[in-house]
């Protein structure tokens, strides 16, 4: 199928939940998206065009039947060949705090799924499609969570708790898995003299030379990374990278084609942030050098044409800390924002490569769309060179 031209399209309607969807190629044409309904089964919808169009919603079940339940899904093509599913369960294990996480193996390409082994049986939350199946075969699940002196679902708000990452592997396929010694936070210095700040939802992808890098959210105005030299044992401490971000969760892959880094994520400045302006851009960048740089700035959403933040100094950029209620507006200059007003909470972007092809899906909707849905953006791999 050529790929000269851009492709895009709305491939879930907008509806009450978000759906934080996830792309798996299964072959040169078929590619699945994984999501979850609003009874929180999950499912897939098919495509044999590469993307152009798409089957009807399937329910996952289990041999005997049995739907599979829960959200934030991270499909896997593992080493022997089988599929993966790692995914948020339910009903949750601590009220407000999240689900536990759990893992299913097919041997039918999806047909139908295994019962299921935990992961994290109590409380371990994975951004979707952030796991990654390492060269050696090993498993590698990024995960995070808040720790806060509140019980309920009060704990997530930003004030009231302390969000660190960290991972879990299996060398067995899913079949048993281990955590990381490594618990991560942004430390100002060696010896914690001046605080720690959250790190979390973090991205992982696999580099050259066998370490891991991991692209983590945070409210200091950039991702920070860490990187682990045996396959997700231990980390090294989070630094500031050059990518200026939003209180937003990044995304991380590699171009197979090209070999390089692709990083999608919200760029926005301090000024935008404090604006309720914080997801309105989804941008992307290259990085030709395993991560230590990027270039390339590019958007893939935008209510303005800028493409590249300078990266800001070193504060906790937080609208409730500045006494802003959080939400998110409309621009009013329209001079420096001339395609608004739009679509406000652009986020959870997940990638699949087909060919010469980059499948993008994301989180859309809110301001000028009622609700939230999934769309997609296909480009052809050179888009993000030119």
């Amino acid at each position: 199928m050529s790929a000269n031209q851009e492709y895009e399209m709305m491939v879930l309607e907008p509806g009450r939940g978000c759906y934080e969807a996830t792309l798996l190629a299964l072959d040169e044409q078929r590619v699945a998206l994984f999501f979850n309904n609003e009874r929180q089964e999950l499912c897939t919808k098919m495509s044999t065009d590469r993307g152009r169009s798409w089957g009807e919603p399937t329910i996952l079940r289990t041999a005997d039947g049995e739907p599979l339940h829960g959200y934030r899904t991270h499909p896997l093509r593992l080493k022997s060949g089988k599929l993966g599913l790692a995914h948020t369960a339910v009903p949750h294990a601590r009220e407000g705090r999240d689900g536990p996480l759990m893992f299913h193996v097919s041997e039918d390409e999806g047909e139908t799924w295994s019962d299921g082994v935990w992961i994290d049986p109590r409380f371990a939350v994975a951004r979707n499609g952030t796991s990654r199946v390492l060269s050696s075969g090993r498993i590698v699940v990024p995960v995070f969570m808040w720790i806060s002196p509140l019980p309920g679902g009060e704990a997530e708000s930003q004030g009231r708790s302390l969000c660190y990452s960290w991972v879990y592997y299996s060398d067995d396929e899913g079949e048993s898995w281990q955590a990381s010694e490594s618990e991560l936070v942004v430390m100002t210095s060696p010896y914690n003299a001046h605080g720690v700040y959250d790190f979390e939802e973090p991205c992982i992808e696999e580099l050259n030379d066998g370490r891991l890098l991991m692209h983590g959210r945070t409210r200091l105005g950039r991702i920070y990374d860490s990187h682990s030299s045996d396959e997700g044992k231990t980390w090294t401490t989070p630094q500031p990278t050059e990518l200026a971000s939003a209180y937003t969760p990044p995304h991380l892959s590699r171009i197979p084609t090209t070999g390089d880094l692709l990083a999608i994520w919200n760029q926005i400045s301090p000024e935008e942030i404090y604006a309720g302006l914080q997801r309105h851009r989804l941008s992307c960048a290259i990085s030709r050098d395993e991560g230590s740089s990027w270039s390339n700035f590019k958007n893939l959403e935008s209510l303005n044409d800028v493409t590249y933040i300078e990266p800001p100094p070193f504060k906790v950029y937080d609208m409730e800390i500045e006494g802003i209620p959080y939400r998110y507006n409309q621009p009013q200059d329209h001079e420096r924002y001339p395609h608004a007003p739009g679509v406000l909470r652009i986020c959870y972007p997940n990638v699949a490569f087909m060919g010469d092809e980059a499948l993008i899906v994301y989180d859309y909707g809110m301001g000028t769309m009622k609700g939230h849905g999934t769309k997609l953006r296909i480009v052809p791999i050179d888009w993000f060179y030119e």
